[in-house]
């Protein structure tokens, strides 16, 4: 029998939040939607399963989320700062606070 994947955010609900209406980024979104998913379940510390039916739900906020780092994603460069003498350049590889905002009434406290 095959198993079958019940997506939490399809491509097509991102492309709608981002008023995308090309199919040039669908291959980059297909592969980029479940690894931001993946990141805010780690930085939420919340699976996102509904209790009755066990399913994965995503909450508006969190689609809002994932729907912005994936437009963030999609700039060709997130390049910080750049010196030309000796060549030296840096890169912010964090998303910015108006991105990881929409997060903050998702997170769970983690006990250790």
């Amino acid at each position: 029998m095959k198993k079958v994947m019940i997506m939490a955010m399809t491509t097509e609900e991102v492309k709608k939040l981002l008023q995308i209406k090309t199919t040039k980024h669908d291959e980059f979104l297909d592969a980029m939607i479940p690894l931001v998913i993946e990141d805010v379940k780690v930085k939420c510390n919340n699976l996102f399963l509904d209790p009755v039916t066990g399913e994965e739900r995503l909450p508006g906020g969190v689609k809002i989320y994932v729907a912005k780092a994936c437009q963030y994603n999609m700039q060709p460069s997130n390049l910080k700062s750049r010196t030309l003498g000796n060549v030296s350049y840096s890169f912010d590889l964090e998303f910015p606070a108006s991105i990881t905002k929409s997060l903050a009434p998702y997170k769970r406290l983690k006990f250790v």
